[in-house]
């Protein structure tokens, strides 16, 4: 039996909440495919492909430019293996200082006890550049 995929969404969260990166190794599968949403500042959005791109050019690179945490708020089954969580992030641009924020939706397909999929669409537009 595999892992459920609110399980694994949960741990995803907090391996980023906590910058372990080996942790989400262990959490994707090697076609994991990222797409962020493309009003987020300067160039971050687009598709990634594999764990290195989805977490160097994903979650890193957001991560160098800006402190913020998801904070999930609702969990929606879509299915045995899609889940769409809906929350806020909340944080800070590093360089400004600048107080940031954005409601989030995220979808999240899994396959065989690993991620395989994670589409997020977040109104960033608005955060300041750092």
């Amino acid at each position: 039996m595999s892992t459920p995929v609110r399980v694994l969404v949960e741990r995803v969260y907090a391996a980023l909440g906590a910058g372990d990166e080996a942790g989400l190794r262990t959490l994707l599968a090697e076609d994991f495919v990222q797409t962020l949403s493309l009003g987020l500042p300067d160039a971050l959005g687009g598709v990634n492909v594999g764990p290195d791109a989805a977490i160097r050019d994903g979650w890193w690179a957001i991560g160098a430019r800006f402190r913020v945490l998801a904070e999930p708020e609702r969990w929606l089954p879509s299915g045995e293996d899609v889940l769409v969580v809906t929350g806020t992030y909340r944080g800070t641009a590093r360089a400004t200082k600048a107080p940031v924020e954005a409601a989030f939706a995220h979808v999240w397909t899994a396959r065989e006890g690993r991620l395989v999929a994670l589409e997020q669409i977040t109104d960033t537009a608005r955060w300041a550049p750092s």
